[in-house]
């Protein structure tokens, strides 16, 4: 790229200097043939001129998409290694608009700024050179003013930035806006709550025309002021060659040179300008990115110790949590001890906001504890690489997400080294494969966006066949069971019992039907432990919180049962 650049930079100069030479030769006296020659060395250097262009923009637009391409991929890479607090606080529309926004902004900036400002820089000091040989006071004097003109334009550029950077940053916020309103669409609609988001969509949209017209501002002022400096420059080196020619101090090539030197001069000056707004989204663009990949999650992949093989024990030694970005913050785990073997499983109970979500997160390292340890296999969960936690656990959350895509794919997440024949063997081990097979086109019907074509029962199937799959040693089943229909539910709770079997699992349910068939049932009340036992102890106990709650009913929700204060929490 350089080198196309440099040749590209090169050329404008040839042009006027081989009419520079036309004329002195001409008015010398010299021979038809000499002047032909410098003719025809002038016409092949603009049709050089023409097909080095076509170099420099396919080379650019190509090294523009590699570099903007890895970007985008380490940028992805870096907001998915951040943490739940980070996701918390940032919408996914604002991570669209600078994941793909900003860098698309410095995309344009390599393929058309950078290679205009690259093969000006080429040509700007080629002028200086050319004619410090030619005359060094003039040469000195076009230095001087060049000097003055490019200090202008990055003055008033840097300005601008600023104005680029709120534009881009009011621009996220507005698709922030748009996702999330999206996303509540049928709620929206529902409950009559269209105008609002309408109303809420408008604010946003006016804060990006506000920022837009600051930055438009500013780039009509860098252009007036711009073209002020050109207009001024051209009458200098008029006044200049005229000077000079009534001194004799100069030919009238020299004279012709000095004053197209003027006007080439203007050209890449000119062009940068006109890139100005380009330039302004490109540097706020980058500004924005910096600032992203400077974004450090909380959590730390330092550890270093292995897992034990096989099933692995879980214990929460004196863990408490709390959100830190809340308001008003409150223990929402608070003190818990816990050691659960390995091999069993346990159902954890409670109300909405007693602390089950949070205990998944702590598990699946999502979330630090503010003070105690969590460990799996005996080993800290922060000694663990993070790759090797994620590669050892597995979690099927009630939100199970699915892609525009066969079913295949959705199943093995698009890993092509997952064999079709592994696949069937799982969902024949679940006893699944006849209800894959009963679709139109088995493993290969597609589905549409975010799943469509599955209820979410059977989206449920695929989350726990794509675990399957993964064969990890510890599960956890966040919900799992929540929101089947009953048409699947049996499918669900046999693929779920054999996914338990040969591993540690922990089953957060809302439902009591899920823990029936589990070893031991966890019950809790404002992140402290309120009962705690072996599943069939605690059915048979007519004291206990689980014994009331089976006797309301099986399937009524936990926050629709009024749960006595006393019991075991042994």
């Amino acid at each position: 790229m350089i080198g196309v650049l440099a040749i590209a930079g090169a050329l404008p100069l040839l042009g006027p200097l081989l009419i520079a030479s036309f004329i002195d030769e001409a008015e010398a006296g010299a021979v038809r043939s000499e002047l032909i020659t410098i003719a025809g060395i002038y016409v092949g250097v603009g049709i050089a001129r023409q097909i080095l262009s076509i170099a420099v923009a396919w080379t650019a637009t190509d090294l523009s998409w590699r570099v903007t391409n890895e970007l985008r991929s380490r940028l992805t890479r870096h907001v998915l290694n951040l943490d739940l607090a980070f996701h918390r606080s940032t919408s996914p529309g604002e991570l669209v608009s600078r994941v793909d926004g900003d860098v698309t902004a410095l995309s344009d900036f390599i393929a058309s700024f950078a290679v205009k400002a690259a093969a000006a820089t080429v040509t700007l000091m080629g002028l200086v050179v050319v004619l410090l040989v030619r005359d060094w006071q003039v040469g000195l004097g076009l230095a001087v003013y060049l000097g003055l003109a490019i200090s202008t334009m990055f003055l008033l550029r840097n300005k601008a930035v600023d104005e680029a950077a709120t534009e881009q940053a009011a621009t996220g916020r507005m698709l922030g806006e748009v996702e999330e309103r999206l996303t509540g669409a049928d709620d929206l609609r529902s409950n009559g709550g269209g105008s609002h988001a309408v109303a809420t969509f408008q604010k946003a949209s006016a804060a990006v025309l506000r920022s837009a017209l600051g930055r438009e501002k500013q780039g009509v002022t860098l252009w007036v002021i711009s073209n002020a400096v050109f207009v001024i420059g051209g009458l200098i080196a008029l006044a200049v060659d005229v000077a000079l020619l009534r001194r004799g101090s100069i030919t009238l090539g020299t004279a012709y040179l000095i004053f197209q030197y003027t006007q080439i001069l203007r050209a890449p000056l000119s062009a940068l300008s006109d890139e100005t707004e380009r330039v302004q989204r490109a540097a706020g663009g980058m500004a924005r990115t910096l600032q992203l990949l400077n974004e450090e999650s909380f959590i730390k992949n330092t550890g270093t110790s292995r897992l034990p093989d096989g099933p692995l024990s879980l214990t929460f030694d004196q863990v408490s949590f709390t959100y830190g970005d809340e308001d008003t913050p409150v223990p929402v785990i608070d003190d818990l001890d816990l050691t659960l073997q390995a091999g069993t499983s346990i159902g954890v109970l409670g109300r909405s906001g007693s602390g089950k979500t949070t205990m998944a997160r702590l598990l699946l390292r999502l979330v630090e504890p503010t003070q105690g340890t969590v460990r799996l296999g005996g080993v800290a969960l922060g000694d663990v690489p993070l790759a090797d936690l994620r590669a050892r656990t597995g979690v099927v959350s009630q939100d199970v997400h699915l892609f525009g895509a066969t079913i295949r794919d959705n199943l093995t997440l698009f890993d092509e080294t997952i064999t079709d024949e592994r696949v069937r063997n799982a969902l024949a081990e679940l006893d699944l494969l006849s209800w894959v097979e009963a679709m139109s086109d088995g493993l290969d019907t597609e589905l549409g966006p975010a799943g469509n074509g599955l209820s979410a029962g059977e989206g449920q199937l695929i989350a726990l066949t794509r675990l399957f799959l993964r064969s990890p040693d510890f599960v956890l089943l966040d919900e799992a069971s929540s929101r089947i229909d009953p048409l699947t539910e049996q499918r669900v709770t046999r693929a779920i019992d054999r996914l338990l079997q040969g591993r540690t699992s922990l089953v957060i349910a809302h439902r009591l039907s899920t823990v029936e068939r589990l070893d031991e049932i966890l019950i809790l009340d404002a992140g402290k432990i309120a009962e705690r036992g072996p599943t069939t102890d605690l059915r048979n106990d007519p004291t206990s919180q689980y014994s009331h709650m089976l006797a309301v009913g099986a399937d009524v929700p936990l926050d629709h049962v009024a749960v006595p204060v006393t019991g075991n929490p042994a």
